[in-house]
């Protein structure tokens, strides 16, 4: 099926169009294996569709962000020793669409693309100086120091999910 982009994600980084074309039936539940730079989720969410909301299942969805993250960081790192650019900024862009769902489904909410920052600055939970951290990584992509700085964010926001965690068990007791 095919539907506009959702005003909330668009972001030249991600979309080339605001025509995509996705398949509703296939995220009516969770699929650890799915796309991150496609927002799949968010994007049904934003169209008034009905599926799947990984921000109402944390406990479900976000370790697998973090893991999918080790993954791409991990052929990332080579990549970037390798000097392949071209390939270095696709693993970046999925790996910013994972830090993007990572922190906005923390936060319980679907991902905001469009004017990122201003949504991110309003979020409780956060690493430190986020908004210019991020948008040094998105100015810079192929470069080592912005894979350091997202593995970085990815690090603090881990902490900060499974801190959040275990304060809500020990006062639900």
């Amino acid at each position: 099926m095919i539907v506009k982009l959702p005003q909330k994600l668009l972001h030249e980084k991600f979309f080339f169009s605001d025509m995509i074309e996705i398949d509703h039936s296939s995220f009516d539940k969770w699929d650890p294996s799915f796309n991150p730079a496609l927002f799949v989720y968010d994007m049904l969410y934003w169209s008034g569709g009905q599926g799947f909301q990984p921000w109402q299942q944390g406990h479900l969805t976000i370790p697998v962000l973090f893991e999918k993250w080790k993954e791409i960081a991990n052929t990332c790192k080579i990549i970037i020793d390798e000097r392949r650019q071209k390939d270095t900024e696709l693993f970046m862009k999925k790996g910013m669409a994972l830090f993007f769902q990572a922190l906005f489904w923390i936060n319980e909410q679907p991902v905001v693309l469009y004017n990122w920052y201003e949504s991110v600055d309003k979020l409780s939970l956060k690493p430190i100086n986020v908004v210019e951290r991020l948008s040094f990584v998105e100015l810079r992509m192929t470069h080592y120091a912005s894979f350091i700085q997202l593995s970085e964010l990815f690090l603090e926001a881990e902490k900060q999910y499974y801190k959040t965690i275990a304060m809500k068990k020990r006062y639900q007791k």
